[in-house]
């Protein structure tokens, strides 16, 4: 069944109401000492490409940057908001590398404060071989510091330190050649299909993690028509078909679980999970993804892979 929340937190009209807007992100590497901005494409699934054409994440690590403004916090607490009135509200960034099963959260470097409005300027530092393969963001709003005095009309409101209360936005990151999140296992067996999709034990694919664990690509390179052998692509088209139905399975199992719901609203969503990186596919389309019939989802599924995989530019 779907998550319930029992305590109230931000939703895109609450977030409106309280000013709350975000910079992009800015992203760079040092090279020589100087810092070097890499150039972004895609929307919410982004990839990085440097005009210098040196950059590796593995080798040359990663700044991130950006500023997230609220200009009227207040909305934010007492009955109508996600905190008491007496807490503290703040932001930062968590974030998650799966490929190397790490995650971690950034806090600002600096908090201005003007007028009643609060500016959280981030900037951190991924050494290099500290992440590789993707990155997802997620930029939330917690409680940093819980009312000590909790009013009678509050009685609602969580006040605990540490926990979220909404999620401002979310971004992932594809940093191999190939943008796509699958786990895929190379084979060469005779006796095995072309290709296969192991969707495993789930429990809740809001939390259970999209690793090998769970969901597993298979392709086999005994046919020579196998579309990908480690990092080369052989066949764009073949691996566009395979990748769009395999969209397509994890998203049917998902509804199937009662899960549309967290799933397409970005609900309690766990960093990394299969439901997450479902949301990322899902929000960063390059086409309207249609759910009115199967064949319209299909549809829709194999346009947004196929600019994945032959490198939108769209921003």
């Amino acid at each position: 069944m779907d998550n319930l929340f029992f305590f109230p937190i931000a939703d895109d009209q609450m977030l409106s109401d309280a000013g709350c807007y975000c910079s992009e992100y800015e992203f760079s590497y040092s090279l020589e000492g100087e810092y070097k901005a890499l150039k972004q494409t895609g929307k919410n699934n982004i990839k990085l490409q440097d005009p210098l054409d040196v950059w590796s994440v593995e080798n040359d690590g990663l700044r991130v940057m950006r500023m997230v403004t609220i200009e009227y916090p207040e909305v934010l607490k007492g009955p109508a908001g996600v905190a008491c009135s007496d807490s503290e509200i703040g932001v930062c960034i968590v974030w998650n590398n799966r490929a190397l099963k790490q995650m971690g959260y950034i806090t600002p470097a600096e908090t201005l404060e003007s007028e009643g409005k609060i500016g959280f300027i981030f900037f951190h530092d991924f050494k290099a071989g500290e992440i590789q393969g993707d990155l997802t963001l997620d930029t939330v709003l917690y409680i940093k510091r819980a009312a000590e005095t909790v009013l009678p009309e509050e009685r609602h409101l969580i006040n605990e330190a540490g926990v979220t209360v909404g999620t401002i936005d979310s971004f992932a990151m594809n940093f191999s050649n190939v943008n796509m999140e699958f786990p895929i296992v190379d084979v060469n067996d005779k006796e095995q299909p072309l290709w296969w999709l192991e969707l495993k034990q789930w429990e809740d694919p809001t939390k259970d993690p999209f690793s090998e664990d769970y969901i597993c690509l298979y392709l086999n390179s005994y046919y020579d028509c196998c579309p990908k052998v480690g990092e080369t692509i052989k066949n764009v088209e073949l691996l566009i078909e395979i990748i769009s139905s395999a969209y397509f399975l994890i998203y049917q199992k998902i509804e199937e679980m009662g899960y549309k719901n967290a799933t397409l609203g970005d609900i309690d969503l766990e960093p990394g999970s299969i439901s997450k990186i479902w949301f990322y596919f899902y929000s960063s389309h390059s086409h309207p993804l249609r759910f009115e019939s199967g064949d319209a989802l299909m549809k829709s599924i194999h346009q947004n892979v196929e600019a994945m995989l032959k490198g939108s530019d769209e921003s």
